[in-house]
């Protein structure tokens, strides 16, 4: 990318620059989708709703790690899923929910420990705040094909004596311990940074085109399983980045931009000057913001002001039925088709704004469609979905890939905001 903006102190800097190098404590990670979506395909209607199930799980998780590390209950929590899985008590073992949902949809490269172990393809998730990894213990064959942190080659790892658990579904889970060490994404280090080292391949991660070796959560301390900071935070507080800042581009490839993460700044290049729109964080946990609306097409306001979490792990759009419902029933020819998803017509895709801190932010219609719902079909699938029926009702959205491929994306946990812009290409 061509230009480079970084903010240090309440100051913005615009910098020229080539792809390389860049300014010192700025750095930029390639990223890969874990899975390309094909929307002239049908969509694996499971696995979508599927999907819908592990992100929620993460959430919960979340949730749980909130009320462990800030001793009361996140606003967003469903309290009744919290009781019913007996997460409502700390316990000695964190919780760390990481299945296909969970694992990050967008992966990058990072290394850890002295002398440096990996590369590590891990899934960069801002849904979350725990660093993950696969452990030397694990000798399975889903293990050997993929690198293992082992802390005792690492001269700088620290056992914490702490266990972990990876909850994949309600009847699999992942054990493993916790340590601090070195970890170092591009030429950025992060010493002490607290990561799990799991015995067990997550069943989940074997779905993907280019399974992943782990996850780096993306989101505050607050909701992080080893109460911890996430890897930005350390980066930040070791001096390593030139702001507390990262940024997303997830869009097109494009010849000046390319899907990737930057630590410690902001590529103007990658979206129109002078339209990025930042919103507040309404709870230091998540990457939690307000959305002012939802609406299709020229619809009048369909969904009123709704908090929203900004997830990179999900590929969908998650809402809560009664709202879901309402939105679709605004487009002609959409139909119910069971699991919370709905279909349009292929031929009228429809264009949903979301407006955000005053900002209206039409959703990519290619973005939006998911493939035709089934060979030969004129309905294709909403990315749009709703969560399954809870009480009390979900009071939450999820914003994920279909939003966030047509944005640029600002997380900024200085100023305790997040930014969005229309993409250039």
């Amino acid at each position: 990318m061509l230009t480079i903006a970084f903010v240090v102190s309440a100051l913005q800097l615009l910098v020229a620059a080539s792809p390389s190098p860049l300014p010192n404590g700025v750095q930029r990670i390639a990223l890969t989708r874990r899975q390309e979506q094909n929307n002239t395909a049908p969509p694996d209607l499971d696995n979508l709703a599927e999907e819908v199930q592990d992100v929620l799980f993460k959430h919960i998780g979340g949730f749980q790690s909130y009320q462990e590390n800030m001793g009361q209950v996140h606003p967003l929590a469903p309290v009744d899923d919290l009781i019913s899985n007996n997460i409502t008590k700390r316990s000695a073992v964190a919780f760390v929910p990481i299945q296909s949902g969970g694992a990050g949809l967008w992966t990058g490269i990072m290394e850890a420990g002295t002398p440096a172990q990996g590369p590590y393809r891990v899934g960069f998730d801002t849904g979350s705040a725990s660093l993950v990894l696969l452990s030397s213990t694990c000798t399975s064959s889903d293990c050997q094909s993929h690198p293992r942190y082992n802390p005792t080659t690492s001269s700088t790892s620290v056992d914490r004596r702490k266990p972990f658990n990876l909850k994949i579904t309600d009847s699999d889970s992942v054990s493993g311990n916790q340590y601090a060490d070195t970890i170092s994404v591009g030429g950025l280090t992060a010493t002490g940074q607290v990561l799990g080292a799991a015995n067990k391949y997550p069943s989940g991660f074997k779905n993907f085109d280019v399974p992943p070796d782990g996850r780096m959560g993306l989101a505050y301390q607050s909701i992080s399983a080893y109460n911890s900071p996430s890897v930005p935070q350390t980066l930040n507080a070791r001096g390593e980045t030139a702001a507390p800042v990262f940024s997303m581009y997830i869009g097109r490839p494009h010849p000046y931009a390319y899907p990737e993460i930057l630590f410690g700044g902001i590529d103007s290049g990658a979206f129109r000057f002078g339209t990025l729109t930042y919103t507040p964080v309404t709870s230091k946990g998540f990457w939690q913001i307000n959305i002012d609306s939802i609406q299709a097409g020229s619809n009048q306001q369909t969904v009123g002001r709704t908090a929203a979490i900004i997830d990179t792990g999900s590929s969908l759009i998650i809402g809560d039925r009664v709202g879901v419902d309402k939105l679709y029933a605004t487009i002609p020819g959409s139909q119910a088709i069971g699991k919370g998803m709905y279909t349009v017509p292929c031929a009228d895709i429809p264009t949903v704004t979301l407006t955000i801190g005053g900002t209206a932010f039409p959703i990519n219609p290619d973005y939006f469609n998911q493939g035709p719902v089934s060979v030969g079909s004129s309905q294709c699938v909403g990315g749009i979905v709703a969560a399954p029926q809870t009480t009390p009702r979900l009071k939450y959205w999820t914003v994920g890939d279909v939003f966030l491929r047509g944005v640029y994306s600002v997380f900024d946990y200085g100023a305790d905001r997040v930014g969005f812009a229309p993409t250039r290409f």
